[in-house]
């Protein structure tokens, strides 16, 4: 009989161990979480933080800000969401690249679920007594675009 771990136990281990980096409480939150199923747990665990988390190709912080997306996309809020956005936090990703994140994302997921999204992202940031950054306004920047003035350090096509 072979005693070693299954290679699913393996990589649940390292996604709780990642996860538990990143999320004060990591561990007693996803016990509470899939306290009922936690053959779900070890499944979305052990895919999402320890299989894909641990592949080379992007940083923590542009994962979760894809994995956000994603969300947003799907429709889905509650936990996951949540989750992603604490994490996201966690790995770097700045409060204002989340708005624009969620910005880009409602353009192709619709604006009730950007909305939805907004509304679990202003209850982050003042759980973590961060200021809501503004994002500039379509308007704001279709008149930069048209004017071709810079944006930080990147400078927009002019109009003819």
């Amino acid at each position: 009989m072979n005693n070693q771990p299954s290679p699913m136990a393996s990589l649940y281990h390292e996604g709780r161990q990642t996860f538990t980096e990143l999320v004060p409480d990591g561990g007693a939150r996803l016990d509470a979480l899939f306290h009922t199923v936690p053959a779900l747990g070890e499944l979305a665990v052990g895919v999402v933080y320890g299989h894909l988390h641990a592949r080379p190709g992007l940083d923590p912080r542009l994962r979760e800000a894809v994995s956000f997306a994603a969300i947003v996309a799907s429709g889905m809020v509650g936990p996951p969401l949540s989750v992603h956005l604490k994490t996201g936090l966690a790995s770097g990703l700045a409060p204002g690249e989340m708005t624009e994140v969620l910005l880009q994302a409602s353009a192709f997921a619709g604006f009730p679920r950007a909305v939805s999204a907004a509304e679990q992202l202003n209850r982050l940031f003042d759980e973590a007594g961060l200021a809501s950054p503004p994002a500039p306004t379509p308007r704001a920047l279709l008149r930069l675009t048209v004017q071709g003035d810079q944006v930080g350090s990147v400078t927009l096509f002019k109009a003819h």
